[in-house]
């Protein structure tokens, strides 16, 4: 069996756009103020934070163009840069991805919280908020039981709660912006460019879910066509969400309502209730815990896929490679699913996860940005495969490269960041040794047949050679 290819443009975009707007949005966006005081210059901190995303989305637009497969940018690197580059990376970002699933799922909560409190249901509220890691664990199990059932479900369901999505937010941009005064907005800007751009290196995160998609490039129709015109318009669409909606509540804010408000446990959706009409209020906290349940799917695909992809070059268990009888692999589906249950146990407040998940992600934007950046010299028949070229590939990618090198430098100077740089190395670690250990097994093909092009190269070479001075002693001899 063999995975299906079921997903269209719509799927492509559904899937990117609600994988990317979730937590980043509804909690990030007020969250940030705990971690780093900013005021209204956090729109101009989304904005920061959306060109190294912008550059970065063209780079995977143009390598999915190239090369549409599962494991996307397990694929990307390791076939272009380095395999063992190729998998250390990526087993970073599957860890990251993970812990995504796990936040995600306990953010949801808190979410919810702030819907049912919107509504006058106290007492659910409070269940909820008792059993927070028993309901996080159930939205994980649920969206487990998607992805197994097949991808063709899993479009559909993405779907749903894309329009779902997108109709909330637009309630919210339609209804508030009659509220936005460019008093409340001057009232708590803070005109620090050092906390700006700090406040946009964890802002980050709030783009981060656009490669998701690309893990999955088996299961998209015409995916050289169809992955990158879906990646451009969900990461513009995307952009504009974050900072029309940080306009929305920042400039709907009075002075005394901000110098009063608990950032540390707030969200848009209450932000928002405090000046929308009571119906509209709910419909935007539904919104938004449609958008956090939104990133699970996805997560839970796209880590799915990138497990697979190292299984089929036996760096892991061949045996992971299985299909159910919905053309799904079940085994990383449910390695996936334990890992992210023993995190939602462990786990702490939403926002302290970011930090590790960040330096995780900026990690494999920088190796994308350097595959991207050397495809067309190193790998000349590869770019030409791509539908989707650029003729400034370099240049885009050399500033993806360093704005996600600068945005890296930013989050490992922040107090909080060495905790989670240490487990991050520390995990790095344990995939160095899974390499080295299944070293003999995999014997990764594509190096082998390189290495083997290479040496009939140089063999035909010394021929070619051995023949031409045949020919010139002949020659010679025939002068004399």
């Amino acid at each position: 069996m063999e995975l299906k290819r079921e997903l269209g443009i719509k799927e492509v975009v559904a899937t990117v756009v609600t994988s990317v707007i979730g937590g980043g949005l509804f909690l990030t966006t007020i969250q940030i103020q705990d971690k780093i005081p900013v005021g209204s210059s956090v729109i101009f901190s989304y904005m920061i934070a959306a060109i190294p995303a912008l550059f970065i989305a063209l780079c995977y637009a143009v390598l999915s163009s190239a090369l549409p497969s599962s494991g996307g940018e397990y694929i990307f690197v390791s076939r272009i840069v380095d395999p063992f580059i190729g998998f250390i990376v990526t087993w970073a970002r599957w860890f990251a991805m993970i812990a995504v699933i796990a936040a995600m799922s306990v953010g949801d909560i808190a979410i919810l919280n702030h819907f049912f409190n919107i509504i006058h249901m106290e007492n659910v509220s409070v269940f909820i908020s008792t059993y927070i890691q028993a309901i996080a664990i159930i939205l994980v199990i649920v969206f487990l039981l998607v992805n197994y059932l097949g991808v063709k479900l899993y479009g559909r369901i993405q779907t749903i709660m894309f329009v779902l999505l997108m109709a909330g937010i637009f309630s919210l941009i339609l209804f508030g912006l009659p509220h936005v005064t460019f008093g409340n907005l001057t009232a708590s800007f803070n005109p620090d460019l050092t906390l700006i751009v700090q406040a946009s290196s964890l802002i980050f995160f709030s783009y981060i879910g656009f490669s998701a998609i690309t893990d999955v490039g088996d299961e998209v129709k015409d995916a050289k066509k169809t992955l990158p015109r879906g990646i451009i318009i969900s990461i513009f669409t995307i952009a504009i969400v974050y900072i029309l909606v940080a306009i929305i509540i920042y400039g709907s804010m009075s002075p005394s309502y901000y110098s009063s408000y608990d950032f540390a446990q707030g969200s848009v959706a209450e932000v928002a209730a405090s000046f929308l009409p009571f119906a509209i209020a709910v419909f935007v906290a539904f919104a938004g815990s449609i958008a956090i349940i939104s990133d699970i799917n996805p997560t839970i695909l796209s880590t799915s896929r990138l497990t697979y992809a190292w299984a089929k070059d036996r760096i892991v268990p061949e045996k992971l490679t299985e299909l159910n009888k919905n053309n799904v692999p079940k085994w990383t589906l449910l390695i996936n699913g334990i890992m992210a249950i023993a995190i939602i146990v462990l786990a702490k407040a939403f926002i302290e996860a970011v930090m590790m998940i960040n330096m995780a992600v900026l990690l494999i934007f920088i190796t994308i940005s350097i595959t991207a950046l050397i495809l067309r010299y190193k790998h000349p028949e590869i770019y030409e495969k791509a539908h989707f070229k650029i003729r400034l590939l370099p240049i885009i990618a050399l500033i993806g490269l360093v704005t996600s090198s600068l945005f890296l430098i930013f989050i490992l100077r922040l107090p909080e960041a060495m905790p989670g740089f240490l487990l991050l190395l520390a995990w790095i670690t344990i995939g160095c040794i899974i390499y080295m250990y299944t070293q003999e097994k995999h014997q990764l093909h594509w190096r082998l047949q390189k290495q083997n092009r290479k040496e009939m190269d140089n063999a035909d070479k010394e021929l070619i050679n051995k023949l031409i001075d045949t020919e010139k002693n002949k020659i010679a001899k025939k002068k004399k």
